[in-house]
């Protein structure tokens, strides 16, 4: 199971990345990014339902590691559509309001499920069997997570889940307007101010910036490492988290500096001969 999963995971990275680098507009970008998603989710349901799963750590590695990678991006994607196509085109001050209207609505559902959102971030895992296995939704047991909407194919916390973790990212994007709207010089839009472009994958990019703050060439906070990188290669890296976990979980946690590492020693061989 893992195998297919994990080229369908591979695949969306991918296939972001190339509508990222395209010539669309933003709301193209978008609309294709939304039809990646919904056709992966279609795949992933597919080999869900075609898996044996029947152990419970199975299980919860799907419902907790690997669907919720795809869902968060689909709803990340529909939620920034919708707040391009309805952004104002009047004042900065029009502007702020609504970017604040957005903030408030989003930091309004993570307070909701603050009690499930700080066991995730937490990284507790006592209840996975609960949270995350294929399931009846239990009103007493699961009544502070959203009710699945296809429960053929969830556990009764990975919708919420999908949704907290899309919520994370639309609130940094909701800050990146903020940011570019206060500094309109630095405005880095997909359109006319790209100059840098990240060509590697989001995976590649978190283990470069944690090798770098790991050694103390970068100091500071991770956090604002990551937001720095962000607009500086203009790429969204979500739950930059969840990247470093499945880094751990490589056979080669270093691949991707083994292989800058590779290329810079026969570049230099090559200039020396």
């Amino acid at each position: 199971m893992e195998n297919p999963c994990y080229e369908l995971l591979e695949e969306m990275e991918q296939g972001l990345l190339a509508i990222d680098c395209s010539d669309r507009n933003r709301l193209e970008k978008c609309a294709e990014n939304i039809k990646l998603c919904q056709r992966l989710v279609v795949k992933l349901r597919e080999l869900y339902l075609d898996a044996d799963l029947h152990k419970e750590e199975a299980q919860i590695h799907f419902f907790r590691h690997i669907k919720p990678k795809v869902f968060s991006e689909l709803i990340f994607q529909i939620e920034v559509n919708q707040f391009y196509k309805s952004k104002p085109r009047g004042s900065v001050k029009a502007k702020k309001h609504y970017i604040a209207g957005h903030s408030d609505k989003v930091s309004a559902y993570i307070t909701k499920h603050c009690d499930f959102n700080n066991y995730i971030r937490q990284g507790l895992n006592h209840l996975d069997y609960l949270y995350f296995t294929h399931r009846e939704y239990c009103p007493k047991a699961h009544g502070n997570l959203e009710y699945p909407v296809d429960p053929e194919f969830s556990s009764p916390a990975d919708p919420t889940y999908s949704c907290l973790l899309a919520a994370d990212r639309f609130i940094q994007f909701l800050r990146n307007e903020e940011y570019m709207l206060k500094n309109p010089s630095l405005d880095p839009s997909w359109e006319f101010m790209k100059s840098l472009e990240w060509q590697g994958s989001k995976t590649d990019l978190v283990e470069l910036i944690y090798a770098l703050h790991s050694s103390g060439s970068l100091k500071g906070d991770l956090k604002d490492i990551i937001s720095v990188m962000e607009r500086s290669f203009n790429v969204d890296l979500g739950y930059f988290y969840r990247l470093y976990t499945d880094i751990k979980l490589k056979k080669n946690p270093t691949s991707y500096i083994d292989s800058l590492k590779a290329s810079l020693l026969a570049k230099i061989q090559s200039e020396n001969r």
